[in-house]
């Protein structure tokens, strides 16, 4: 963006953001995001050079506060040279009443005077919604730029429904054109997801592929191996659905499926985006499996270890039914993907931390190869991000077998030593330069909540019982007869394998003499080995061979021996008040154990 444009209705000239100054105001600058991520990406953006050196950055709050208490606090994620760069540039100031605000108009005009251009203010509302319009109304009176532009980014929820949204937008809209408003998805701003355009749209190979025809599912899915840690009571205000689905993940599906675009500008993707969101049916209670975890109490090597449950939280009501765990079926009614299922799942509490999407392809017509198994392109967006395709091939050798192999793009071995910038620092500078296109417009909202209020308020009043599922499972039981029921399977992980056989001698013993080296132990390279297997073929990262270790090598040595690979299994059964009185001693743990045989 350069040179001078019009923003839409908003009366005074759009100055490029290199243009004289440019002033970061933070609402709500003592909190959680702004220490955990608004000042670290601020810090990252000016080591990069990413935004003009004329920059200030003013933390404003309900209350006093000297610069350096709060910076002190509130810079702790901000590394050093970092903190160089950015400390000189940060003012506190209080802003609660009109004369507050007044102030802070006074100290960006004189800022913007000295440096000698046009003033241009970035708002960032890190506040809870009711504060939105409020807060508005201060800044449209008292801190509007006269010289540059005034934007405004806003931070989920946004709303809780239909009823809300609009009273939230109209609560914004009546101070600020809608391209003064920026809503963050943070999940907009990762980079995998960001990939996702370049990936359909830059590959003749897959747009031709990119419908009913050729694909057979999409399943999108994200797991948390957290409890709510102490967010409790906020959580159970909103929910899985609310608080993950209705947004980040709606956001991925759109990206997915939407229609490719004009050209790259904010009103054409969100042309497409909105097409997209309008062919998705309105969901009900039928289309959904809900669950809630529980408390989970297990043995690890004869040690007691509990994990608290969701009503174990202090903050939570003891008697309450709010899911944090959805699994969702979606169907999108348009030429494209007409019969396709799309299943959307997310929880709280599971067995490992992921975001990814699988699409599946349909299994080949062609007689020659009627046995293959189907392709399937998946896209990690966290952790380990990658994007990998299952392909057939011909098994080395004499023989005629297909098997499944993986074409695997890595973002940590393709792009060594590149770091892919966090999802802040590309919405701070993205609004700074006025691009919208990884925002969420109204129209998008109106949309999105009209997909999901009437199931949510279905929720809300019937308060059906949630399935039951332990801390650390794979989701609640019957994910996987709820997937099938649309013709999705899902793969099985090796916590789930370890907890169905876990008392079965038999096949413990397979799989261990399936990989055990010569000594009959499992080393590094062999765990490596027995990871690939659940891993889609895939190399498992350091961080998955620590996780299975963790679990099996009790005297940390580096290798499991048959003995290890059998107690460590018991972390995956059940735990009974019997059977932590037979486990007295060792001895007692392999009395106890004796269905596996010694």
């Amino acid at each position: 963006m350069s040179g001078e444009t019009k923003e839409e209705n908003s009366g005074t000239p759009s100055i490029a953001y290199s243009e004289g100054t440019l002033t970061y105001i933070i609402f709500g600058a003592t909190g959680d995001l702004a220490r955990k991520k608004l000042f670290p990406a601020l810090g990252a953006l000016l080591e990069g050079g990413l935004i003009p050196k004329n920059v200030m950055v003013i933390g404003a709050g309900r209350r006093q506060l000297k610069i350096e208490d709060m910076l002190s606090k509130q810079g702790v994620k901000v590394s050093e040279s970092q903190q160089k760069l950015l400390y000189p540039r940060c003012i506190y100031m209080k802003a609660k009443d009109p004369e507050d605000f007044k102030k802070i108009d006074e100290a960006i005009t004189k800022y913007a005077a000295e440096n000698k251009g046009p003033d241009n203010r970035v708002f960032f509302f890190s506040l809870p919604p009711y504060a939105y319009s409020s807060t508005s109304a201060m800044v449209k009176d008292y801190c509007y730029s006269k010289s540059g532009f005034t934007r405004c980014i806003l931070e989920k929820p946004f709303g809780r429904d239909s009823k809300s949204f609009n009273e939230l937008a109209e609560a914004t809209s009546k101070y600020f054109t809608e391209n003064e408003l920026y809503r963050i998805d943070h999940y907009l701003g990762k980079e995998v997801v960001l990939n996702l355009f370049p990936l359909r749209f830059a590959n003749q190979i897959f747009e031709p592929l990119w419908n009913s025809k050729h694909i057979e599912s999409v399943y999108i899915l994200w797991k948390e191996d957290l409890n709510t840690m102490g967010r409790g009571g906020y959580f159970d205000k909103y929910g899985i659905i609310r608080d993950i689905i209705q947004n980040h993940l709606l956001q991925v599906l759109i990206f997915v499926a939407m229609d490719k675009p004009k050209a790259n500008t904010t009103e054409d993707i969100q042309e497409k985006k909105l097409q997209l969101l309008k062919s998705i049916k309105t969901l009900k209670i039928d289309d959904v499996l809900l669950g809630q975890f529980t408390a989970r109490k297990y043995c690890r090597f004869c040690k007691d270890v509990t994990n608290p449950g969701y009503l174990d939280d202090e903050t939570v009501p003891k008697d309450s039914k709010v899911p944090t765990y959805a699994m969702i079926k979606m169907q999108i009614d348009n030429e494209r993907w007409k019969g396709v299922p799309f299943l959307v799942s997310a929880g709280k509490a599971l067995n490992e931390r992921k975001c990814e999407v699988r699409i599946r392809f349909r299994e080949s017509d062609a007689e020659l190869f009627k046995e293959a198994p189907c392709n399937e392109l998946v896209i990690r967006i966290q952790p380990d991000e990658a994007i990998y395709f299952k392909v057939n091939v011909k098994e080395p050798g004499l023989s005629e077998n297909v098997v499944n192999q993986v074409l695997d793009m890595s973002y940590s071995k393709a792009f060594d030593g590149q770091t892919g910038g966090d999802a802040y620092e590309r919405m701070l500078l993205n609004c700074a330069k006025g691009e919208q296109q990884l925002f969420v417009g109204t129209k998008e909202l109106v949309e999105a909540w009209r997909i999901f209020t009437p199931l949510l308020h279905e929720i809300d009043a019937k308060k059906p019982q949630p399935i039951l599922y332990p801390f650390g499972s794979s989701a609640p039981k019957g994910f996987r007869e709820f997937a099938g029921s649309v013709g999705i399977p899902i793969r099985e992980t090796w916590q789930e394998f370890f907890a169905l056989h876990a008392k079965e001698k038999k096949q413990l013993k397979k799989m261990f003499t399936k990989y055990a080296n010569k000594d009959g132990e499992l080393d590094t390279k062999n765990v490596k080995a027995l990871l690939t297997e659940f891993y889609d073929g895939r190399e498992p990262t350091e961080d998955m061979i620590q996780s299975f270790l963790k679990v099996f090598d009790e005297n940390s040595d580096g290798v499991i021996s048959w003995k290890e690979f059998r107690r460590g299994a018991h972390v995956f059964m059940p735990w009974t008040a019997t059977r932590r009185m037979s486990l007295g001693s060792t001895s007692d743990f392999f009395a106890f154990s004796a269905p596996f045989g010694e």
